[in-house]
């Protein structure tokens, strides 16, 4: 099959490697795309097409590119003639996966919801793919190789959205959630009596807090619109849902750290950021 990627950051490149692993053809639009999204293409060879109008040759799409963006991508996909498989396997609310449906349908272009869990896939068993939809299980089809995992949910479209969600929801929201209880205890001053309190009844907390500050600051700027939509998929489920906003503040604060590699990212830095962010307000 022809399959194309848009766009290949850390992820898509990894279901790019995973599809090409398989004996598919992938294409890529390097139109607009920076000079490190160019150098991971190549690395895989990818086959560059230019512009998006050249997309059309594709059997499917994949869409995999920040949430606030998904739309917009999907309706600039609808406009080149495609009419494979769209499958967006961004981290979206269920209702705005619903709507790129609609907005696919009638193009012609049928639609299949995605939702990733995990990180790139780049080792055996850490990634998987749930889909749903009319067509979902010929995604399972395509990745026959490769590390990424493809698992199929009945239901519709909107059911791997709402899962992808349900994890996001607690994976990244505790992680918000122990960075802003260590930069309130040291603004407060307790910090250390807090670290001391940590090692003797909750022993993992002090280790949590460094690795949330390591592994998800560089990757803040991208979780922002994440948090939104699950604030907006809870509410919309009748659960509350604040906390999620909140999440989204303080990953909102962190975006300085934006692509700074993770190890010159500590939790000193990151605890100050989101102190001297408050102080500015």
């Amino acid at each position: 099959m022809i399959l194309a990627v848009l766009h290949p950051g850390e992820m898509g490149i990894s279901v790019a490697a995973a599809a090409i692993s398989s004996g598919h053809r992938v294409l890529w639009v390097s139109e607009g795309r920076s000079l490190e999204t160019n150098r991971r293409a190549a690395l895989q060879n990818l086959e560059d097409v230019g512009t998006l109008s050249a997309i059309h040759r594709s059997d499917m799409i994949f869409s995999i590119c920040p949430p606030q963006a998904a739309i917009q991508m999907a309706k600039a996909v609808a406009e080149t003639g495609f009419k494979g498989l769209y499958v967006d396997a961004n981290a979206g609310s269920p209702e705005k996966k619903l709507l790129i449906n609609d907005l696919l349908k009638d193009k012609n272009i049928d639609f299949v919801d995605g939702g990733i869990i995990g990180p790139p896939a780049n080792s055996e068993g850490s990634t998987r793919l749930y889909v749903s939809g009319g067509r979902c299980r010929e995604i399972e089809a395509v990745f026959t190789n490769g590390f990424l995992g493809v698992h199929s949910l009945e239901g519709g479209i909107g059911k791997a959205a709402a899962l992808k969600i349900a994890y996001a929801a607690w994976t990244k929201g505790s992680s918000a959630l122990i960075l802003a209880v260590r930069a309130m205890a040291r603004n407060a001053g307790v910090e250390e009596d807090l670290l001391y309190e940590w090692g003797l009844s909750q022993p993992n907390a002090e280790a949590m807090t460094s690795l949330s500050a390591t592994l998800n600051s560089p990757k803040a700027w991208r979780f922002v619109s994440e948090m939104n939509e699950i604030s907006e998929t809870f509410a919309t489920n009748g659960v509350p849902n604040n906390f999620w906003d909140a999440a989204a503040e303080v990953y909102d604060r962190l975006k300085d750290f934006k692509n700074i590699p993770n190890d010159q990212v500590n939790v000193d830095s990151v605890i100050q950021k989101l102190i001297e962010t408050n102080e500015d307000i």
